[in-house]
């Protein structure tokens, strides 16, 4: 395998680890934001409901993503199996 395809399925695999890190900090930030604008109305089984929704959109956005770092992982044992 070619050192450019190798390193082009590499970034791949970094960015997609990257942008769901990104997803995943960016609800932990959002719930906080809204304990914090609401501290009193805001209750523990809200908090709960409020996770539950963004641990819904962090499975969404995140599971093509999954499949990019699933694929090129194939791809990287197929391509060393095969050399």
């Amino acid at each position: 395998m070619n050192r450019i395809l190798r390193a082009t399925i590499l970034s791949a695999v970094g960015i997609s680890l990257f942008v769901i890190s990104a997803v995943c900090w960016h609800s932990v930030e959002e719930i906080h934001y809204l304990k914090t604008f609401f501290p009193r109305q805001f209750s523990v089984e809200e908090a709960f409901y409020a996770a539950g929704v963004e641990l819904i959109k962090v499975v969404i956005i995140s599971v093509p993503f999954i499949g990019i770092i699933i694929i090129g992982l194939c791809l990287l044992l197929f391509y060393k199996r095969n050399t």
